[in-house]
């Protein structure tokens, strides 16, 4: 019998399509504080790719027909610490975010965002113990 754990697939890397890889690859380098990959291109530019940092790549390839429609995927972010969830908002703004709103349900808060091709992510405070 094959436990469920055995075939669960893990996350690879993040592909975003953008018609700047470079400029949106630069944004989330500084909201994920990740490194950019010495192999990165004008076309293609991956974060993290040697994973020095995180299990997961991130990578920007050029499409020129992305961001001119819905979009299909949003991003979850959070972090551990109090004093340190709302930073993470604050530095994606300075970098170039738009904050759209803050919520509050049952305990839950989280800041709702976009990043510079219009891609919807929240940042989420700790989960309420």
């Amino acid at each position: 019998m094959n436990d469920a754990s055995t075939l669960r697939p893990k996350v690879g890397m993040y592909a975003f399509r953008t018609p700047d890889p470079r400029r949106l690859g630069a944004f989330w380098a500084e909201v994920m504080n990740l490194p950019v990959s010495e192999y990165s291109t004008d076309d293609l530019v991956m974060l993290d790719f040697d994973h020095q940092v995180a299990p997961i790549t991130w990578m920007f390839e050029r499409d020129d027909s992305a961001g001119h429609g819905p979009t299909r995927i949003g991003l979850d972010l959070t972090h551990d610490d109090e004093d340190q969830w709302r930073a993470i908002a604050d530095r994606a703004e300075n970098a170039g975010a738009t904050r759209k709103d803050e919520h509050e349900d049952g305990g839950v808060r989280w800041i709702e965002m976009t990043d510079l091709d219009g891609n919807p992510f929240r940042i989420f405070a700790p989960r309420p113990t």
